[in-house]
């Protein structure tokens, strides 16, 4: 990348040429924690499918759970990992994008080891995340319900609207600043707590635009999303028209298209974000710290 702050343009091009020059850590690290947690979250959906169906046979009608407790710790497992592949996917991203811009290669055990350490901060970083989106949710329908005890459809009306309002405006904070902390705390190997107040002081002034970045980077990704997603629907089509008589091809063909589908689309949110927020942390010290000067010189050592 060029060590110059970065302009709207760089910031949404930049992240898919981190995706081709080190795909091994770019890419390969989200498809590995994603892979993992649709295996486990499959296996979960089969057992439970299983215990389900034995209630068609349970003629002596004992009312029994319908999940045995194989497939309640499978569940649980499941949801485990796509909690740590949300968590860990986007994160694994910023030693390959940092070093990436010194021209530098890493492989994916090199990015875990910076990782690794900081699953702890991690997994803070994301309860209170959770934690602000739930006290956000309450505090609107608290106001809601407050300015809708008016018996009016005006009222009715501007408390929905302030609820929507509040939230959407929560939810799209915690993205930036919890997506800019992210690899603060990889990287700089700070707390989850200081590496919010640190990108708090790094976007003041640089707010709203980097609001501006994150939609239209949003808007990308949806729209390449819904592009895979109809390939896959094609996909699922063609295979029908394949073997029109058989009710297991069609099963399983349209099974794999979506679960397919749906790993790329993942894949990509978590290798593109990732990207994204580790070249707006470095924008943002640039602008702020002059960081450009501090990679100019380990790059000229780096040359030397």
């Amino acid at each position: 990348m060029p060590l110059r702050p970065l302009g709207f343009g760089d910031l949404l091009g930049l992240p898919f040429r981190a995706l081709r020059y080190n795909r091994g850590v770019v890419v390969g690290g989200p498809l590995l924690f994603t892979l993992g947690a649709t295996a486990m979250l499959t296996l979960a959906a089969w057992f439970a499918f299983e215990d389900a169906s034995m209630l068609f046979f349970d003629v002596a009608g004992t009312g029994g759970s319908p999940l045995g407790s194989d497939t309640i710790a499978l569940l649980i497992a499941a949801g485990v990992m796509m909690l740590l592949a949300d968590v860990l996917a986007s994160a694994i991203v910023a030693p390959a994008v940092a070093r990436g811009i010194l021209g530098e290669r890493i492989t994916l055990g090199e990015a875990w080891k910076a990782v690794r350490p900081r699953i702890g901060s991690l997994l803070l970083l994301y309860l209170y995340a959770f934690l602000a989106s739930v006290v956000a949710l309450v505090l609107g329908f608290f106001v809601a319900a407050l300015v809708g005890s008016f018996d009016s459809v005006g009222a009715a009306i501007l408390a929905v609207v302030i609820v929507m309002l509040a939230y959407l405006a929560v939810v799209v904070t915690v993205m930036l600043v919890g997506g800019v902390a992210r690899p603060v705390v990889v990287l700089e190997q700070r707390s989850a707590g200081k590496a919010i107040a640190r990108a708090m002081r790094l976007l003041k002034g640089r707010y709203w635009w980097s609001v501006l970045v994150l939609f239209v980077a949003a808007v990308l990704i949806f729209v390449v999303s819904m592009v895979i997603g109809q390939v896959g629907n094609f996909a699922s089509l063609a295979l029908t028209f394949a073997a029109p008589d058989s009710a297991v091809v069609l099963g399983i063909a349209f099974v794999l298209t979506m679960v397919l589908s749906l790993v790329v689309s993942y894949v990509l949110t978590y290798s593109y974000l990732g990207s994204l927020f580790t070249l707006l942390l470095v924008d943002l010290r640039i602008r702020h710290e002059g960081f450009d000067l501090t990679l100019a010189e380990a790059a000229e050592a780096r040359r030397a």
